[in-house]
């Protein structure tokens, strides 16, 4: 009888692996091609946005609005604020893009570098996925953290492990960027900020 249930334990694990096997392909096939690895290892996305009808010193101020707003924690921060060159750069956090359960309970952050080059009615935004920071919970409450580049897992690392929780981690990073696109484009045509604040007032 032990053995029968054990077989009936390890055949619905058998199961699920390749469940979930399938559906991070088929999640991963879904977002292929959107994104580049570029010389230093980092998934980087580039976007053009033109016919802002602004200024360079204005596409300045908003763009800086929104790294003002969305830098200022321990975990991000302007590194180059520019005017003359007409560039911004700030390091910062998706946090917990993914939270993956198993034995091992692991949340996903994504570190990130944002770029914005600015020229008169038009600016080129790049944003760079550099390292997973994995906050792993195991099944005695013992947490434990790790920073790892995202360029060493699972898709990038066609033999690394955990393809589950890399694959389906990588995703939601995938999302977290393009959000960050539509969020800092709607800043630059807009001119609102955050929270119902804007520039009329």
């Amino acid at each position: 009888m032990k053995l029968i249930f054990t077989f009936l334990i390890l055949s619905i694990t058998v199961t699920n692996t390749f469940a979930q096997s399938r559906k991070t392909a088929g999640l991963l096939n879904e977002i292929n091609g959107l994104y580049e690895v570029d010389d230093s290892g980092n998934i980087t996305y580039v976007r053009v946005f033109d016919n802002l009808n602004l200024t360079e010193n204005e596409i300045f101020d908003r763009a800086n609005s929104y790294f003002v707003y969305k830098y200022n924690d321990g975990n991000s921060v302007i590194q180059e604020k520019n005017e003359e060159a007409g560039r911004l750069i700030g390091k910062g956090i998706f946090p917990n893009v993914h939270i993956g359960s198993g034995l091992v309970t692991r949340a996903f952050s994504v570190f990130h570098i944002l770029r914005v080059d600015i020229k008169e009615n038009r600016c080129r935004v790049l944003l760079s996925l550099t390292n997973y920071k994995i906050t792993s919970t195991d099944m005695n409450g013992f947490v434990s953290t790790a920073d790892q580049p995202i360029s060493g897992t699972f898709p990038f690392n066609p033999s690394a492990g955990e393809k589950n929780f890399y694959g389906q981690a990588f995703y939601n990073s995938h999302f977290a960027a393009i959000n960050t696109f539509i969020e800092f484009e709607r800043v630059l045509r807009e001119g609102a900020t955050f929270s119902g604040l804007d520039d009329d007032w």
